[in-house]
């Protein structure tokens, strides 16, 4: 799994205001969990919480997430993706590409 392309993609969902789900991208809880945290702690997002339970990540809310300036700046800085993410159908089809 490629994370800088996985980060990409979540930027530029919402740069374009769509909602994030981690089922769009096939990806299990604790991945997300981790793959909110990056965008949080690397102030690439803000309105991202997640929580933990016993077993690791029990939930992400990502319904007010917006992109900050550092995230546009990643999405600037890896411009190259933007044409071939253009192109995709959906979020999962991305990571064929």
């Amino acid at each position: 799994m490629n994370r800088k392309k996985l980060i990409f993609s979540m930027l530029k969902e919402m740069q374009e205001g769509k909602s994030l789900s981690r089922l769009d991208y096939s990806l299990d809880l604790q991945t997300w969990g981790e793959l909110a945290l990056l965008l949080k702690n690397e102030e690439y997002a803000t309105g991202i919480a997640v929580a933990y339970g016993d077993n690791g990540v029990a939930e992400v809310s990502m319904s007010s997430a917006k992109i900050t300036m550092k995230g546009l700046n990643f999405l600037e800085e890896n411009s190259m993706w933007a044409k071939a993410y253009k192109t995709a159908k959906e979020a999962r089809d991305w990571f064929k590409i």
